[in-house]
């Protein structure tokens, strides 16, 4: 079984294919939808993970080389309105003014699902995911920057956190939860360090 669809487990991918195409309408009204996390369990001997991951994703592959590219670009481009513009077209949320550092790695196949606040600052060599998978499931993420925030170098930021308005994360950090606005936070685990009574 898929998300409670009616599927045949241990009987190959050749009865799936209708569960593949709901799960794939799920996702895109995930996408344009309020709720921040979507997890998609799946079941079976027979099933890859793998591929079963590619089923969902690729469902453009032209849109999917195109999202692939302009990342790339924008992972050595510097920061700028140009970098923005581009990442723009793939789906992302950017808000004006925002600082994106050269060698910030963006999460591939679902770009919509970033959204970066006007003004905020990303350290160079920032990880921002929107996706996980494991054995048994899947699971996607609407990762948030707030307005005016700062994420330090170096820092991996887990699929659908929000990281608020005005707050800070020190570099190197791994954020696996939200963290609130006006707040300093770092480490991994993730910790709180001080409050903040106005932007840094």
């Amino acid at each position: 079984m898929i998300n409670g669809a009616p599927s045949a487990p241990g009987k190959g991918w050749g009865n799936m294919a209708e569960d593949i195409v709901a799960i794939r309408k799920k996702v895109m009204e995930f996408i344009d939808g309020p709720e921040g996390y979507l997890k998609i369990p799946y079941e079976g001997p027979d099933l890859n993970p793998r591929i079963f991951w590619h089923k969902i994703v690729l469902q453009s592959r032209l849109r999917f080389l195109w999202q692939t590219a302009v990342i790339f670009l924008c992972t050595i481009l510097p920061s700028g309105e140009f970098k923005n513009r581009l990442l723009r077209l793939i789906g992302m949320n950017i808000g004006r003014e925002a600082f994106i550092a050269p060698m910030v790695f963006f999460d591939i196949e679902f770009p919509r699902l970033v959204s970066i606040g006007e003004g905020a600052v990303v350290g160079t060599l920032t990880k921002i995911l929107t996706h996980e998978v494991s054995i048994k499931s899947v699971r996607l993420g609407k990762t948030v920057i707030g307005k005016q925030a700062l994420v330090g170098a170096g820092s991996v930021l887990r699929c659908g956190v929000t990281i608020g308005e005005g707050a800070v994360v020190a570099m190197n950090s791994f954020v696996n939860r939200d963290v609130p606005p006006f707040t300093v936070v770092g480490g991994s685990p993730l910790q709180e360090i001080k409050k903040l009574d106005k932007l840094l």
